[in-house]
Order: structure tokens, then sequence, then C-alpha cells
């Protein structure tokens, strides 16, 4: 697990920096959950604020990809005292070692959660006979 923390750190890192050239964008590491049954791996996602129209999942040879975008809503409802939430995006990627079947996969998201299950494939049982 630590292997993916420093992959993500790195992952949002660049993606920081990239953004810097640009303009100023906050990139979030949003909080994940991680199952797996027999059948398949489920994700949990944090994205709080995160429309569901804003969120991207791609899956790219064995790279699960998961982003989103925040925007504070534009009307103020007071003087603002604090604003801890700002702008910016959410970004996590993860490996995958199971043969899976991402045409199948099923996204919801409710209260903030995104809920990903990725069907996994079942293992091709081959018998080989011994050649005399």
């Amino acid at each position: 697990m630590n292997t993916l923390t420093q992959e993500n750190n790195r992952e949002l890192t660049e993606k920081v920096e990239e953004k810097d050239q640009k303009q100023s964008v906050r990139v979030y590491s949003p909080n994940v959950d991680v199952m797996e049954t027999e059948e398949s791996i489920l994700f949990r996602v944090e994205m709080p604020g995160v429309d569901q129209s804003s969120v991207e999942i791609s899956i790219e040879k064995d790279q699960l990809i998961l982003e989103g975008k925040f925007v504070p809503p534009a009307e103020p409802r007071g003087q603002v005292r604090l604003a801890e939430y700002r702008e910016g995006n959410y970004f996590r990627k993860f490996t995958i070692g199971k043969a899976i079947h991402s045409d199948k996969a099923i996204a919801k998201m409710k209260n903030g959660i995104l809920e990903l299950t990725i069907p996994k494939m079942e293992p091709k049982k081959t018998k080989i006979e011994i050649q005399k």
C-alpha cells in the first residue's frame, strides 16, 4: 500500500506542476476504500461537493484513473469567515493486478461518494496434454 501512496503523491505533484503553468488549481487526493470479492473489485471514493457529471473514470491497460472537479457554489450565503473548500480537482490512480471486465464496470454516485464495481474475469482453465 505504501507504493500506492508514493505513486499517487508523485501523480499529484505532476498534476499540480502541470496546472501551475496554466493556473493555480488545488489537487485533492480523495479517501478510498478498496474491497475485493471473488467476483469483483469495489472502490468507494469520497468526493464531497463533486457533481457526478464532472467525474471521469478511465481504465488504460492495468491503470484505473479516478478524477473529479469541485467547484464551490457561486452565490454567497453570507460573509465568509473561513473557507477551506476551494475549487480543485480530485485525483487518484491505481494499478489493478487482476484480469477485469472494464466494459462491465458499474459506477454510482450518491452524497459525494463514488462507488465503482469492476467485475473480475474468470481464470481460464486449460488442460494441457503431454506429448508422447
